[in-house]
């Protein structure tokens, strides 16, 4: 009798008698480094209205919000791990958040309370968090923060009854000013980084309707000049000081939805376009190296109506701009910020909005792990039922590896592991509807890093059996009963 179908009469004979089976990253870019794409927090609705900064030791720290439960959040890297926590949970807090460390490497966070319409402030003392409610019952905005000599927070926003810029900051006590009373200073007009000293001043740069504004302070008051005007609203005015004092600024523009950088030249302001296809630029934040190039975090859409979109970066080389997308797989990217550390690398945190994840871009020498292999196990089936799957990648560096499945129907497993470069993976899930979903894995090394999306494959659990659908069950119930009780080599030296 012919050698296969000898194998088939016995697998059907042993499945009978068996319980049912249930079956950006960029790359290495030629300077030793390689894109470390991290997920820092996915516990519930996070990482919105992220703000980065990074310590004396290069490691990053973020204030974000918790959207799901109004909550302002801190994460910060301890040099091998991510560690996150609640700041303030009273109110509708952290909408949006700006971050600032102090001389101990201390944060200090600004943002606002979006049920009040408050500024808030709160900062680390090394062994508990200091919150200031109501620092100004006036404020909802993008808002931005930095410190003086003596680690006293000055922060600026826009009014929410009138608009309008203000200023708030601590000598001992709060002091809250008006800068600019123009109404149309509103929600996106103070971007990231965008107060700052100067020569011992204050200055802070920021949208008003059409135009681009920049405010200093001196003994005499407040001073303000317009940069350059547009045909339609700006945002996100997000800016940095290079080594020779000149400011250097970002921001986005209505009129063509398009990425601008502005720069003093010691002699006038310079306005030039970054990129202009598609809808770019917005949640844009701004920085520079030790070269003094600008290096610009933002994201990317091809249409404003379009729920995708990207998480891109452009840097400055010397002589163009160059287009990085970071991350590219479902609606991510915005909520951005940027921050350039001792060796020229760019760190990005971002929001992944599809499944709103807090995650940070970073260039180290790690290598991130392969792709993962397209996920096995049956593509036809009942809803109720639980059905296992399989994958596996391996990892350059070997490290040890953890896996994330995506089921498609909203739910997403937590990191499962360690598993050993090269290992087998299995995770069980049931839908519990009718439906056809899309499933995809992902995997992150001990480091962090993580592999790009594995190729999807969908699923299906129809809402009608028929004889085609209970045929495909069988055969793969079939197939996978051989798989699990017949090597792989025997199958094939079994054939004639």
């Amino acid at each position: 009798m012919n050698k296969n179908i000898v194998v088939f009469m016995a697998a059907i004979l042993v499945f009978s008698t068996l319980p049912h089976i249930n079956n950006n990253n960029a790359s290495h870019v030629g300077d030793g480094y390689n894109w470390s794409i991290e997920t820092v927090d996915y516990k519930g609705k996070v990482g919105r209205y992220t703000s980065l900064a990074l310590d004396s030791n290069g490691y990053p720290h973020i204030s974000y919000c918790d959207i799901g439960n109004y909550d302002l959040k801190y994460a910060y890297w301890d040099g091998s791990k991510w560690i996150n926590e609640t700041v303030d949970s009273k109110g509708a807090t952290g909408i949006p958040t700006a971050i600032a460390l102090g001389s101990h490497d201390y944060p200090h966070i600004a943002y606002c309370d979006f049920g009040h319409r408050d500024l808030d402030y709160a900062y680390w003392d090394g062994n508990e968090w200091n919150i200031t409610k109501k620092v100004d019952d006036d404020a909802l905005s993008h808002l931005a923060i930095v410190l003086d000599s003596n680690d006293y927070p000055h922060i600026a926003y826009a009014g929410y009854r009138h608009g309008g810029l203000k200023y708030a900051y601590w000598d001992g006590e709060w002091h809250v000013e008006f800068v600019d009373n123009d109404s149309r200073v509103g929600w996106y007009s103070v971007g990231a980084h965008s107060i700052f000293f100067l020569n011992g001043q204050v200055n802070i740069v920021y949208a008003c309707g059409n135009e681009l504004r920049h405010a200093y302070k001196d003994e005499q008051g407040w001073h303000i000049e317009t940069i350059t005007t547009e045909g339609k609203d700006i945002g996100y005015a997000s800016s940095a000081v290079d080594s020779h004092g000149y400011i250097h600024i970002a921001y986005h523009g209505w009129e063509n939805y398009d990425l601008k950088h502005v720069y003093w030249d010691g002699s006038k302001w310079n306005v030039e376009t970054v990129a202009s296809q598609g809808y770019i630029g917005g949640s844009c934040s701004l920085a520079l190296d030790s070269h003094d190039y600008p290096h610009i975090a933002c994201y990317r859409t091809d249409s404003t109506k379009e729920n995708d979109r990207d998480q891109e970066y452009f840097y400055w080389d010397g002589s163009k701009w160059n287009e990085v997308v970071i991350d590219s797989v479902g609606y991510v990217g915005g909520c951005c910020d940027i921050a350039i550390d001792s060796s020229d690398n760019p760190v990005i945190s971002y929001c992944y909005w599809q499944h709103f994840d807090l995650k940070c871009a970073r260039k180290t020498m790690n290598n991130p792990p392969d792709k993962p292999e397209k996920i096995k196990g049956i593509k036809i089936g009942f809803p109720g039922h639980n059905y296992t799957y399989s994958t596996s990648t391996a990892d350059k560096d070997g490290d040890q590896l953890y896996y994330m499945f995506d089921w498609g129907d909203g739910i997403i497993t937590g990191w499962l592991g360690p598993y050993n470069s090269g290992e087998e993976v299995k995770a069980t899930h049931a839908w519990e509807k009718n439906g056809t979903y899309i499933i995809r894995v992902k995997a992150k090394d001990v480091h962090y890093s993580e592999s790009e999306w594995s190729d999807p494959v969908p699923i299906t659990m129809p809402k009608v059996m028929d004889m085609r659908n209970w045929l495909i069950i069988f055969a793969e119930n079939i197939l996978n009963a051989i798989r699990v009780l017949l090597p792989f080599n025997f199958l094939i030296h079994s054939i004639p």
